[in-house]
């Protein structure tokens, strides 16, 4: 096998192994030195802080903040904290709340040197009214509203699936359930603190 052959060959190769690199949902970076580096572009972004998010913030090293503290982003998206103004969590991951607050503590010189960490805590969602389970649940990533009916155990007999309703930070938003179950698309993906409520249905 002569050197063309050799390199058809290897390029064959190479643009299929790239190919199905590609169809998986990599694409690839070329680095300085002419090595390609493949990157996961279906890659999660990191989260982003929401307000009515629940935090626990772990302070290293500081006698007067001792153990974990327990906080709730508030719904302008603020939390507070010992010796500080109202810091806005919301949009921010936790390393950059952890950088912020970080930050605050030694610019205002409160403190020379804090360490911290913030972490999310469980998040819950509420079901309501003519449904068979109603009460609080822990939120799934992806949850959507009827996930959340269905692990609610369904409606009740005397639900009215053209009138469900959506409390999100003061607003209400209503919904027609049997449009959204004949076209799943229109389906609404639910967030930290929502009230969800099935009305009922009058006769």
């Amino acid at each position: 096998m002569n050197s063309i052959n050799i390199f058809k060959k290897f390029s064959t190769i190479f643009i299929s192994v790239f190919l199905i690199l590609l169809t998986l949902g990599c694409v690839n970076t070329k680095l300085d030195n002419g090595v390609i580096e493949l990157v996961d572009s279906n890659a999660a972004e990191a989260y982003k802080l929401k307000p009515l998010d629940p935090l626990a913030i772990r302070f290293n090293g500081i006698i007067e903040q001792q153990g974990i503290l327990e906080v709730i982003i508030d719904e302008q998206g603020f939390i507070s904290l010992l010796h500080l103004d109202p810091i806005n969590a919301a949009g921010l991951t936790t390393s950059e709340l952890e950088e912020k607050i970080e930050r605050s503590y030694i610019e205002g010189e409160i403190y020379r040197n804090v360490s911290l960490n913030v972490i999310m805590t469980s998040k819950a969602y509420y079901v309501q009214g003519e449904v068979m389970q109603p009460g609080q649940f822990q939120l799934s990533s992806g949850t959507t509203l009827l996930q959340a009916i269905a692990t609610a155990r369904g409606y009740s007999p005397y639900a009215n699936k053209k009138k469900v309703t959506i409390t999100r930070q003061g607003r209400v938003s209503e919904y027609n359930m049997k449009d959204i179950e004949k076209d799943p698309s229109k389906d609404i993906k639910i967030e930290a603190g929502d009230v969800i409520k099935i009305w009922t249905r009058w006769y």
